[in-house]
């Protein structure tokens, strides 16, 4: 759909037989943008009243379908033994020795540098 554009219907050296056939363009190419959007809103009304299609969406991890899920949850068998729990209490935070927080730091930052080496190695990027 494509509207003509109408930056001036009129100028002073146009006669009045130009100006009301740029007027009558301008109304039709309005009546069939309307006549289309009344065409597309119908589309959608009718696809919203047609009953609901169930669309199966394969799932690439699982074989069979997956079984519809129901409000009460499935009892399995590992519910019926009791199990004990134990919970342990969180030990105050300590001071960490700064030569050791940064020698960590400098550890870790050297093995992250040379597992990058080895990969970009492995790879040939883009470029």
């Amino acid at each position: 759909m494509t509207l003509p554009a109408l930056p001036d219907l009129t100028t002073p050296q146009d006669d009045l037989a130009a100006v009301k056939a740029r007027l009558i363009a301008v109304r039709a190419s309005l009546q069939k943008a309307c006549q289309e959007l009344d065409a597309q809103i119908q589309a959608l009304d009718e696809l919203y009243a047609s009953p609901p299609r169930e669309v199966a969406v394969p799932n690439l991890f699982e074989t069979e379908p997956v079984p519809p899920i129901s409000d009460t949850p499935p009892q399995a068998a590992w519910h019926e033994q009791p199990t004990t729990s134990i919970v342990m209490e969180a030990t105050a935070p300590t001071a960490l020795d700064p030569a050791l927080e940064q020698a960590t730091l400098e550890e870790l930052n050297k093995a992250l540098s040379k597992a990058f080496s080895q990969i970009s190695g492995r790879h040939q990027w883009a470029g």
